[in-house]
């Protein structure tokens, strides 16, 4: 027995040798004129302390400082100065602060003030000595010098200016908030105060347009809101979260960036936060065949933390490690000894991993067990806006259909749905449509369940509208050349020559006969012929012969000539006519619906065409056929305030008529977009492009130069066609309304 007391002290002497090697070794080496000589600490009213480091020189400026929220602690490090206390560990357990702890590295001391709480912290100079006066979170204590990250220093008498304020949501969910200043030498102050992030800017002018509240709820971020006002007179910026979060900031050049990140908290995470690795302070262990018990309660005295280390655990371990984490250090040593931990709150349980195994395998049945045997109680619960029907498949795993068409009901679930079901397989739920209320019998940890699934689900559900704008441009052009040309031979010849010249077809024309007396006639798209000494011109029909008959239909203008030649018993005919037409058209139709999220949504406007069709019989019926403009679409809100739709636009319209009936000329479009709240996107769009160019002509006399256009008729269309469709979803919030 006094064998193993003495190996025993032995090994307990060789790590407190382990332990302070290190820092004495630092401290004898030269590490600058200053020294730390003593610690002392005063209690002052109001739950307020005063920690005085008497220096034997004054320090040129407070030193920066650092707060760690998990656990709670303050961290400065003194340049040029050595620990001349003689102590590492100085016992405190006052107010907040347990232990103040000394760390001499290189030509620096670290000073870690182990707090049981977090506080609010500020660093005076007086004569020799740093005090570090210490207050509660709701204490009064200068929000200036609380910084817990300081940026650029402020230049005196410098002129800076807040130059814009912007928010944003990063791409891991967290929230951004950038400021844009005047210059780079704003001094900046980021520091936690209570459950709010405060910037303050030194001597820096907030304009009056950024003295608002940002309302950025919807962003779906830990940040509710971000107030940008004015506090003694210079800027400052409070940020206010929500949940478990932590931030961090960077100012680079005129520009700061605060990023608010939730966290999300592991149990058996010894260092939480979103840091990948490990983030413990870091130490050194140099052992050879140490007891593994003994290890632990090293780190254990290290980091100030509850270790509870299992009978189970034996062994010894070598160990060489230099400058490494803590917490790195914890799980080398845990692997190599085939160990588990587990982590409530402040204590931190150690044993071998089957051991922890066979206790929550035990935990597990001793929890099946009561489960099967507790008392059943029935609770009550009044749904908002959730169906109460559909809650209750909801909670027996089977289908929204499954309570249709009954006002009350009772079931313990379907054999398929038995996998899915949140109550239990003793429990039971019964609804009222009238009420919209469900009664649910199960045990009091479902019942605690099933409220905070409602807490969850029974919420309003946010609205979409969705406006869409059908633009269909077009632009027709048309234009025709003809004519009508022939040669009649007349009765008996003369010496006298009559002519007849119309301005247009269909209109008036002004005849010249043998005597000088001008008469006037109508021109109803026929040559009229001239008269000689009384007689008239005609061929037998009682039309004038023609050679060429290409006139344009309906035409706009036009010229006819007729020339008779007595002598040679000849009447020449002559008709020119011409069509040109330009029409240019846009027709804008804007259908617009509003729905909930997630749910269908149809709008239309249009005309029921009938049209006859045949019965079995023989007889004949009338059926109808939709010609509208729809618009039917299915929203779907995403966490970043993005919207996906599923749209099928339609635009039809009454076609030509054919003999079984009348076509419909269809415009549509289904697709699926994702488009951000507020924005507009292009759907498509359809161009059409129609060109058509035609002659028809006499063979040979058409192909005559200049002579030819009097034999053909020439024919050109241009017709264009373009549709558009735009899309524009808005979520409709009421908190936005309210603020």
């Amino acid at each position: 027995m006094m064998k193993t007391y003495i190996s025993f002290a032995t090994k307990l002497a060789l790590l407190f040798v382990v332990m302070t090697a290190q820092p004495v070794m630092a401290a004898e080496m030269p590490a600058g004129n200053n020294q730390l000589q003593a610690i002392e600490v005063t209690t002052l009213p109001g739950g307020r302390l005063n920690v005085q480091l008497q220096m034997s020189q004054p320090l040129a400026t407070a030193p920066a400082s650092f707060t760690l929220s998990n656990p709670p602690r303050v961290v400065f490090d003194i340049p040029r100065t050595s620990n001349a206390t003689g102590k590492n560990v100085v016992a405190v357990n006052q107010g907040a602060l347990k232990t103040v702890q000394i760390v001499q590295a290189n030509d620096r001391s670290r000073v870690v003030l182990n707090l049981s709480k977090p506080v609010q912290h500020q660093l005076q100079l007086q004569q020799s000595a740093l005090v570090i006066a210490l207050a509660q979170e709701s204490g009064e204590l200068a929000p200036a010098t609380a910084a817990a990250k300081r940026f650029s220093e402020p230049v005196a008498l410098a002129q800076h200016r807040v130059q814009n304020i912007d928010f944003v949501r990063g791409k891991n969910g967290e929230g951004r908030i950038v400021v844009d200043l005047s210059d780079s030498h704003v001094g900046v102050n980021v520091r936690n105060a209570g459950k709010t992030v405060v910037i303050d800017f030194t001597n820096t002018e907030l304009p009056e347009s950024l003295q608002r509240r940002l309302n950025v709820i919807n962003f779906n971020t830990p940040v509710l809101y971000v107030d940008a006002l004015r506090h003694n007179n210079q800027a400052q910026i409070v940020i206010e979260p929500q949940g478990d979060w932590e931030q961090s900031a960077y100012q680079a050049d005129r520009k700061l960036v605060v990023d608010i990140r939730p966290l999300v908290k592991d149990p058996n995470k010894l260092i939480q936060g979103s840091k990948q690795g490990y983030a413990g302070e870091k130490l050194s262990l140099n052992f050879q065949r140490v007891d593994v018990r003994d290890v632990l309660k090293v780190i254990a005295d290290f980091t100030g933390k509850n270790i509870v280390v299992s009978d189970s655990v034996s062994g010894s371990v070598t160990i060489g490690l230099k400058d490494v984490p803590w917490d790195q250090a914890l799980d080398v040593i845990m692997q190599s000894k085939g160990l588990d931990m587990r982590v409530n709150g402040s204590v931190i349980s150690i044993a071998p991993a089957e051991e922890f195994a066979a206790k929550e395998k035990a935990q597990l049945t001793a929890d099946a067990e009561r489960e099967t045997l507790e008392t059943l109680r029935t609770e009550v619960f009044s749904l908002r806006y959730q169906k109460a029907a559909d809650f209750r498949s909801m909670l027996l795993g089977g289908g929204p259909g499954m309570a249709a068409g009954a006002s009350t009901g009772s079931s313990t679930g379907s054999a398929a749905g038995r996998m899915n079901r949140i109550l239990s397989q003793r429990g039971s739920v019964t609804f009222d449509v009238r009420t919209n209320t469900i009664f649910v019998q199960d045990t009091p940890k479902k019942l605690e369940e099933i409220q905070a699934i409602i807490n969850k689900v029974d919420v309003p559900v946010k609205q979409v509208m969705i406006e869409s704008r059908m633009v269909i441009a077009s632009n027709t052009f048309s234009k025709a050349l003809g004519a009508r040309f022939g040669i009649t031979q007349t009765g008996t010849p003369g010496s006298n020559t009559n002519m007849t010249v119309s301005g247009s077809l269909g209109n008036r024309f002004t005849e010249i006969s043998t005597t000088g007396v001008a008469t006037q006639g109508t021109h109803n798209g026929s040559i009229q012929t001239a008269s000689n000494n009384g007689s008239t011109l005609t061929s037998s029909d009682g039309l004038p012969d023609l050679m060429s008959n290409l006139p344009v239909t309906n035409a706009y203008g036009g010229i006819a000539l007729s020339l008779l030649k007595l002598s040679a018993n000849l009447l020449l005919n002559l008709e020119l006519s011409a069509l040109e037409a330009d029409a240019r058209g846009k027709v804008i139709s804007s259908p617009r619906v509003t729905t909930a999220n997630q749910q269908k949504a149809r709008i239309a406007q249009g005309v029921e065409i009938p049209y006859q069709t045949a019965t079995s019989s023989g007889a004949t019926a009338v059926s109808f056929k939709k010609a509208e403009l729809s618009l039917e679409v299915t929203p779907q809100i995403t966490p970043d305030q993005k919207i996906i739709m599923d749209l099928d636009v339609r635009k039809d319209s009454r076609g030509e008529t054919l003999p079984g009936g009348v076509a419909i000329n269809t415009q549509n479009v289904q697709t699926q977009v994702l488009v951000g709240n507020g924005e507009t996107v292009v759907l498509g769009g359809i161009y059409e492009q129609v060109s058509r160019k035609a002659t028809d002509k006499v063979p040979f006399f058409g192909d005559l130069p200049v002579v030819g256009y009097a034999f053909k008729r020439n024919t050109k269309q241009e017709d264009k066609t373009e549709l558009l469709i735009f899309i524009t979803p808005k979520v409709m919030d009421e908190t936005l309304a309210l603020n």
